[in-house]
């Protein structure tokens, strides 16, 4: 996930479509973890950061060496930052620093997280790793086929994985929902280099479409295609979307949107508002706190601390 919460590439000329969905994904991450009505479909804007940084890995990225100091530094220093942050406040309100109620003890509390959302933090680090290693032996068309058959297997058999995770609990359910939308992702960053690449996504999106409608499990399938149908239209008509200032300045902010959102969602279920202006002020003040602190460490020209 880089900075932000995608490997999108640094610089000017950025697909203006693609930021603005970023936006729209982090605000919908904001709207999922407020349990607000709707939540289970707003898990679509966790699908496209999933789904934006497969295809980026297996596209524009697919030649550039995984440089994983680096990846470790942009990712696990913030996510122990922040983990560290929400463990203090577990202990400030006299629960503890970090869950120790799952079945895989305090290894899955530490990939789980002190608050739930950083468990996708060493998530995507380990995707993006194990990538990197794959993609050193296999060609692109070979790799093509093996997420096609994996996806066919994910979904033939979600009614099965889907409750067993559950029950097993975090991180793995977390994991398991997210792992659709990971070979989605795939699958549409190989799909323009490689043959049978927009059929295997045609036939990808079918399926998805079909467990929607056969096994309607909440949040997920529908989460997926949404997800994936949006960042297409994206992908297709988004550079005829002006440059826009806020537009990217906003972008730049959604991983530290991500990180930091559950303080101010918490403060903003306090106020006597709609359900609806409660996540919009959560995700304001959130955007605000990260684009002041961007732009006063840029002010003061410091070294970045470990918040966005």
């Amino acid at each position: 996930m880089t900075a932000q919460l995608t490997t999108v590439a640094q610089g000017s000329g950025r697909n203006q479509g693609i930021e603005l969905v970023r936006i729209l994904a982090a605000f919908a991450i904001v709207w999922y973890h407020s349990k607000a009505p709707g939540s289970e479909i707003s898990y679509s804007g966790l699908s496209a950061f999933l789904i934006l940084t497969m295809l980026f890995e297996v596209g524009s990225n697919w030649s550039r060496r995984a440089r994983i100091a680096e990846l470790a530094r942009r990712l696990l220093i913030p996510w122990a930052f922040w983990f560290g942050v929400f463990g203090a406040i577990n202990l400030a309100r006299h629960q503890p620093f970090m869950s120790l109620d799952y079945s895989g003890g305090w290894v899955a509390g530490v990939l789980a997280g002190s608050s739930i959302h950083l468990w996708y933090i060493p998530f995507i680090f380990a995707l993006i790793v194990t990538l990197a290693v794959i993609k050193r032996s296999v060609d692109r068309q070979v790799l093509l086929w093996l997420t096609m058959m994996a996806i066919v297997v994910n979904l033939a058999t979600v009614w099965q994985w889907e409750p067993w995770s559950r029950q097993v609990g975090y991180p793995l359910a977390q994991w398991m929902q997210a792992s659709t939308a990971v070979l989605i992702g795939l699958l549409i960053g190989l799909h323009r280099s490689t043959r049978w690449g927009v059929q295997a996504l045609a036939v990808a999106l079918m399926l998805v479409a079909a467990t929607w409608m056969l096994f309607p499990l909440p949040g997920v399938a529908l989460p997926h295609l949404i997800a994936a149908l949006v960042l297409l239209a994206a992908l297709r008509w988004g550079d005829r979307i002006p440059t826009s200032h806020v537009i990217q300045t906003l972008a730049n902010a959604t991983f530290g949107i991500y990180l930091c959102h559950p303080i101010f969602l918490g403060a903003a279920k306090q106020l006597p508002i709609h359900v609806a202006l409660r996540v919009t002020v959560a995700f304001v003040t959130s955007a605000l706190f990260v684009i002041v602190y961007q732009r006063l460490r840029a002010w003061l020209k410091q070294p970045a601390l470990p918040v966005a």
